[in-house]
């Protein structure tokens, strides 16, 4: 394969999750799972041809931001939550360091770049008509974003945006310069990775790895199918996406993980993978909100049993129901045993 490695580091700044309901979801985050909301709101012209009129919250994940977009009219963003509904995981997005010279750089190697609607990246470097709300006010400042196509990502839709050093105006400094005083939590779910499952594991890491110019944890990974028919098998590796992790897993044989790749597709963004450190104290703390966690095919738990046991990783696992997540698939977990919890294991081998 050429290198075609970028010599810019990029980083993953934050998730963006299409939504029905903004207050509802967000309510979620907030009220049950224990995030914060950023004050910030942002709009999207509705005379923006490509993407269409948009809201957008940030939500603080204890440590990555979800980006919670609503689409306010007719437009490519309406399109996607028509397509993919409420609580769809649609983008990762990166911050690139350099966008321009990302740009150039794809440029230089005969990469081309996209614009939201798949249209090709024009000379404005992909403006849309972005900006933030003031006391009811809005106007746009402009944002450029540019994506790879999702034939070169293999199905996942990458995002890189622009960031300028000192410009006040730019939507990300003014989130991050808001938010500057606010102390990280210590307490409650933390996010561990985001999830991707994948038709073709080698060849969706050489596009993180080859193009982005991430690092892929050396760590070989499976779950057999036979020890933990519940899920089915899988093989997958870690991507380190600039201090986030991106898991990619393909799956191999019959179960509920082949069952969401044929559903969805290569490339879908599956789950927010989140931690906490006694899943069965969080369980009891949701029950007591009237929430009733279920395993990875949506069955209910009990108290009895309340999580899944990944063999022979010992990580204890259990989800939030679609109906309360508005969509959203999260996943909670506690790490297993230090000698073979995968979660300690990627960590511990990757502290030099």
């Amino acid at each position: 394969m050429t290198d075609t490695r970028n010599e810019h580091p990029l980083s993953l700044d934050h998730a963006a999750i299409w939504v029905e309901d903004m207050e509802k979801t967000v309510s979620f985050l907030t009220d049950v799972v224990g995030w914060r909301r950023h004050p910030m709101e942002i709009m999207v012209s509705d005379e923006d041809e490509t993407t269409g009129g948009m809201e957008a919250v940030f939500v603080d994940a204890n440590g990555f931001w979800l980006e919670m977009i609503l689409p306010t009219s007719p437009g490519p963003g309406m399109d996607i939550l028509k397509e993919k509904g409420d609580g769809a995981i649609i983008e990762i997005n990166f911050d690139p360091g350099d966008y321009d010279a990302v740009l150039q750089d794809m440029k230089a190697k005969g990469i081309p770049m996209f614009n939201m609607d798949g249209s090709p990246l024009g000379e404005d470097g992909g403006v849309i008509k972005e900006g933030v709300v003031d006391e009811g006010d809005f106007e746009h400042t402009g944002q450029r974003i540019a994506y790879w196509s999702t034939e070169l990502s293999r199905g996942t839709v990458v995002e890189i945006f622009e960031v300028i050093k000192g410009d006040e105006l730019n939507l990300i400094n003014q989130r991050d310069r808001q938010w500057e005083k606010e102390s990280r939590q210590q307490q409650g779910l933390r996010m561990s990775h985001v999830s991707i499952v994948v038709a073709d594991l080698e060849s969706t890491a050489g596009f993180y790895t080859d193009v982005m110019g991430l690092k892929r944890h050396p760590m070989k990974l499976g779950i057999d199918a036979g020890s933990n028919e519940e899920i089915g098998g899988m093989k997958a590796a870690f991507i380190d996406a600039g201090g986030v992790w991106l898991e990619l897993f393909q799956p191999v044989g019959p179960g509920p993980l082949m069952d969401l790749l044929n559903e969805k597709g290569d490339g879908h963004v599956a789950e927010l993978c989140t931690e906490v450190d006694d899943l069965a104290a969080y369980y009891d703390e949701i029950k007591a909100k009237g929430v009733q966690m279920v395993g990875i095919d949506g069955t209910p738990l009990d108290d009895s049993e309340k999580y899944y046991v990944l063999d022979p990783y010992g990580e204890k696992i259990a989800y939030f129901p679609a109906e309360v997540s508005r969509g959203m698939t999260i996943e909670v977990i506690e790490r297993g045993p230090r000698e073979t919890s995968i979660l300690h294991r990627r960590d511990d081998a990757w502290k030099d």
